[in-house]
């Protein structure tokens, strides 16, 4: 046998086996998965409710540490529902600030409102500590376990400066 005859040979052999054999039952049409969308990244900001009455909006999981003007009403807007957490505003030396808190949950967002004691001073670094009210981790709506986040700010203006101690008098005897 020539060698272009065995090639043509085998090749016919294997296209016989290729069809599908006459019963096999047919899988039906092919389920095609529907695409939900981008996934949209989780984005945490800060709203500062200003004494004149305007806001500020700053954006908190940025690269950049943010530079806001000193106010007493905050508020830290979520694009996603978290569930078990808790938002603090710690200041330099590592301590949550007095404040009256309040979340109002949203079936996607969360927006929590922070009414400070005493307004932020100006000049100074704070952070934003978004962490679980109980256990390690809380989730972000989706299931999805996020760990606790530091976010750091600064407010802007000239820091104040300490007040000198007063004069001691001294006494005779």
């Amino acid at each position: 046998m020539r060698p272009w005859k065995v090639v043509g040979a085998w090749a016919f052999a294997l296209a016989g086996c290729m069809r599908p054999a006459p019963g096999t039952p047919d899988a039906g049409p092919v389920a095609v998965a529907i695409d939900a969308g981008p996934v949209v990244p989780w984005a945490l900001d800060l709203v500062l409710e200003l004494e004149d009455g305007g806001t500020e909006r700053h954006a908190l999981l940025g690269l950049e540490t943010p530079v806001a003007t000193p106010a007493r009403q905050l508020r830290v807007d979520s694009n996603r529902a978290l569930h078990n957490v808790r938002i603090r505003v710690m200041d330099e030396s590592d301590r949550a600030l007095a404040s009256d808190d309040v979340p109002e949950e949203s079936p996607g967002a969360l927006h929590y409102h922070i009414a400070l004691r005493a307004p932020l001073e100006p000049g100074h670094r704070y952070a934003v500590l978004v962490d679980a009210q109980s256990g390690a981790t809380f989730d972000d709506g989706t299931g999805k376990e996020i760990p606790e986040q530091r976010l750091e700010f600064q407010t802007g203006g000239e820091r104040a400066r300490p007040k000198p101690p007063p004069l001691r008098k001294k006494r005779r005897h």
